[in-house]
């Protein structure tokens, strides 16, 4: 990928050089499109928008764009595996005729991007101890409002940005196709310019208005470990390791529930291994994030294990690595911007009641993000972001059963506002519900402009789980 040089340039201004994306060294557009920070006054700050354009093999003067959620994650981060035919597969089929667009939202990757380390690698006692350390939060929090007003940096400004940028590239509408926090981005563009949409792909759906983004993580972190325990009672390898697994991850909770548990965990530089308390708040968060994956979901019943056993280590590599990727994935500070204005203000005490009864991590985990947005401090954002919405463009819903952050019931619900949208569910599937199946059904709905006539059962049952593991080999790999 070529560099950008940093030019100076009022808003409207957009800057493109020939580049190349991937091994294959395909032939793409690289550019930044200049918006003004305050979208509403229209002076002030500007931002330069970082995207590719990887171009179709026959021009045909259409684009998908890619967003890989978050909030807080660069799509032009993928541009090298988009174009060597990697994640996501479906857009290498496209390609032929549709442009593939990149763009780092406002706050992500190269745009203005609000980097936040909570995990500093060289400070585990505050990462395992806290899932947003005051200090850090207060610390990071300072450091860009020198440079930003982080109430500006939202998932609504994000898509007018999109849309100005589309307009400026001249394409006249747009394939949206997105996973996680992308599925509420490209609702709320739907919402916003709903003549710019072509057809939308949704995965891992979390509807605006339908799911408030940690209301609902201790249920799914609960409903996920239930999962992986009904998985391996039925598995004939796993169950004869692991006889006893519920019965274990509860005597495990319960630890955590009387304190803090030491855990070792090897120093990087000194590769000394030192033990750092763990706390229950940490332990539950970023299991719940393990089972996002289930490549890494596959390792979880070893790991309880060990852990009962009062073998930590493995335990701790997991929470060490999960914390790392996170902060290396994802840009802290606009996770923080964007979820203490559009989720955290909508909170109830009712619902924070009913969410974590019956869950092992009961509220700590709304509790921990209310505290960080606490020390955040940006604006709400207006009562009618949260409204559910409604749009007649073509929508195709992907879930899987297991997933643990946005469950399928969440999108059977938008479905009553989505005029033209069918579902399909995977099951078995986690956050992550890619298939060959659902890939060819990607594309046939994209090239269709409609999801009328897909037969969408033949791809419910072609996930499979990858096999449980019996040792810490391979882990992160």
């Amino acid at each position: 990928m070529l560099a950008t040089a940093f030019i100076a340039a009022l808003a409207g201004h957009l800057h493109t050089w020939p580049c190349t994306a991937g091994q294959a060294r395909v032939s793409s557009t690289c550019g930044t499109y200049t918006v003004y920070e305050n979208r509403a006054t229209r002076s002030g700050r500007t931002i330069d928008l970082s995207f590719i354009v990887i171009k179709a093999a026959h021009p045909s003067h259409r684009a998908i764009v890619w967003n890989p959620g978050g909030p807080g994650a660069s799509s032009t981060a993928s541009a090298d595996a988009v174009a060597d035919g990697g994640f996501p597969r479906e857009l290498s089929a496209l390609r032929d005729r549709y442009d593939v667009l990149l763009v780092d939202n406002r706050g992500t990757g190269k745009s203005a991007p609000q980097l936040c380390n909570f995990a500093p690698a060289d400070r585990p006692a505050l990462y395992f101890m806290g899932l947003w350390p005051d200090a850090l939060v207060r610390g990071c929090r300072a450091k860009l409002a020198r440079t930003a007003d982080l109430s500006l940096y939202t998932t609504s400004n994000a898509a007018d940005d999109l849309d100005e940028l589309r307009a400026a590239l001249g394409y006249p509408a747009l394939v949206l196709d997105g996973g996680s926090y992308g599925t509420r981005f490209y609702l709320d563009y739907a919402r916003r310019h709903p003549s710019s949409v072509e057809s939308i792909v949704l995965d891992g759906v979390a509807p605006p208005g339908l799911l408030i983004i940690p209301l609902e993580d201790a249920k799914g972190a609960q409903d996920a470990v239930t999962h992986v325990i009904t998985a391996c009672r039925a598995d004939v390898a796993c169950n004869a390791n692991f006889p006893s697994l519920e019965a274990h991850f509860d005597a495990l909770v319960q630890r955590f529930d009387r304190g803090p548990v030491p855990v070792p965990l090897e120093d990087a530089a000194s590769k000394r291994v030192n033990l750092v308390r763990l706390s229950k708040e940490v332990f539950a968060d970023r299991l719940r994030q393990l089972l996002y994956d289930p490549a890494g979901a596959a390792y979880a019943p070893f790991i309880i294990q060990r852990a009962y056993l009062g073998d930590y280590a493995p335990l701790a590599t997991m929470v060490d690595m999960v914390a790392q990727g996170l902060s290396q994935e994802v840009a802290g500070g606009l996770n923080l911007s964007v979820t203490c204005a559009e989720d955290v203000p909508f909170i109830t005490e009712s619902d924070v009641a009913r969410t974590s009864a019956s869950s092992f991590e009961g509220d700590l985990r709304v509790r921990a993000q209310q505290r960080a947005c606490r020390i955040w401090d940006v604006a709400p954002a207006p009562a009618s972001f949260v409204r559910p919405v409604r749009s007649d463009a073509p929508i195709l819903m992907i879930s899987g059963t297991d997933d643990p952050t946005s469950p399928p019931a969440y999108a059977r619900e938008a479905l009553r506002y989505l005029r033209n949208a069918r579902m399909l569910l995977v099951r078995n599937a986690s956050h992550g519900t890619e298939t060959r199946c659902g890939d060819r059904i990607i594309v046939e709905f994209i090239r269709a402009r409609s999801a009328k006539g897909l037969d969408l059962k033949s791809c419910e049952n072609e996930y499979h789980r990858p096999p449980f593991a019996t040792s810490m080999a391979g882990f992160g790999d």
